[in-house]
């Protein structure tokens, strides 16, 4: 990841924070669909890769889950790994929802993370609301023509990666065929980093790299220490 000056943080902020809003034509109800439907798919960032290769090669996989209880939201289980070696980078749930001016989105760690990978793979897997740690780490997403576009800047959420007491905030835009993601993590010392990173629909990845990226995955869960 590179490292980030504050100067650039600041104009980064400024940047998204002026970005214009066009007005939502979707209900609540369909925003929170489709936001689901663009983000859950195979993805890779490998096109972003071919044109800046200091940056690493990843990939995604997004399911829809259900759960056994009764609300509006929509859950989409999440799992990233380094292409390259297939190790896990990290698995989450994303809980979708109505909110008053656009799509609310909590991001939760799984309280049990060796239960949770290979959700995508499970024929009739049912989210398990209680395996979710929480707080969330909360975002709004709004729609804008095409795409739904959300911040947590600058509040960001606490974590301890890479090292305790750090901030993460998080700029996410979901498209049809794309997910732009950046996290950005502030390090208590006042330094910064994090890489944008651009994820590319895949329509029919291959069986054999989704399998080979699971046992890797699977094997790595042991050593796997990131919050």
């Amino acid at each position: 990841m590179r490292l980030l000056r504050t100067g650039v943080i600041t104009a980064l902020i400024s940047t998204i924070i002026s970005a214009p809003t066009l007005a939502a034509t979707l209900t609540p109800a369909q925003q929170v669909q489709q936001a689901v439907d663009w983000f859950t798919g195979f993805f890779t960032n490998q096109a972003q890769v071919n044109s800046a290769p200091n940056v690493p090669l990843l990939t995604m996989e997004n399911c829809a889950v259900p759960t056994s209880s009764t609300t509006t939201s929509r859950y989409v289980h999440l799992e990233q790994f380094f292409g390259g070696t297939g190790s896990l980078l990290r698995t989450r749930a994303y809980e979708f929802s109505p909110g008053a001016t656009g799509v609310d989105l909590s991001i939760f760690s799984y309280r049990n993370l060796g239960t949770a990978l290979g959700t995508c793979d499970q024929a009739t897997a049912i989210l398990d609301l209680s395996d979710l740690l929480t707080p969330s780490c909360d975002l709004t997403l709004t729609y804008r023509e095409d795409e739904f576009f959300g911040t947590n800047i600058p509040t960001g959420c606490p974590t301890s990666f890479p090292v305790p007491g750090s901030t993460v905030v998080s700029t996410v835009t979901i498209a049809a065929n794309t997910v732009d993601s950046t996290d950005t993590f502030l390090l208590p010392s006042g330094g910064a980093i994090g890489t944008p990173i651009t994820f590319n629909r895949v329509s029919t990845p291959e069986p054999t790299l989704i399998v080979g990226i699971i046992a890797v995955g699977l094997l790595a869960t042991a050593g796997y220490k990131r919050t």
